[in-house]
């Protein structure tokens, strides 16, 4: 893959993910590659981990391939938001997330109410949905 096809995308302090462009509009993709280069490394069972726990850096085409695939990597060791990844590997992970997600299973609750079962309360007089909780745990 060739870097210029790559969208790479790097975490904000807010914890959002932008755009590797400086606020003028300059591609600060290859900058960030470095970065990731030099802030990650392989152990001795080939997992990518940060750079102080590894035994070598990654190198251009290692940061590539694990980028494609779908992994976040360190582009710092300062903050906890230093991270890049793919924008289409991102957006392929939400894809296939969201056709794996199994369908909601609906209960009728005590009180009445049909709900996801994954949202379904406790109360002293049976189930309930949240909206009926306080009602009924009295």
């Amino acid at each position: 893959m060739k870097t210029t096809d790559l969208k790479l995308q790097r975490q904000i302090v807010s914890g959002a993910w932008v755009p590797c462009v400086s606020p003028d509009g300059v591609d600060l993709t290859e900058i960030y590659l470095a970065r990731c280069e030099q802030n990650n490394s392989v152990d001795t069972s080939g997992k990518i981990v940060p750079r102080h726990r590894g035994t070598r850096n990654l190198t251009r085409e290692e940061v590539l391939a694990a980028l494609t695939a779908g992994l976040v990597l360190r582009n710092d060791v300062g903050d906890w938001y230093s991270q890049c990844r793919s924008e289409a590997a991102h957006e392929q992970q939400v894809i296939n997330a969201r056709a794996n997600k199994s369908p909601a299973i609906m209960v009728r609750c005590a009180c009445g109410h049909t709900i996801d079962s994954r949202s379904v309360m406790s109360a002293s007089l049976g189930t309930s949905c949240a909206a009926c909780y306080d009602r009924m745990s009295s």
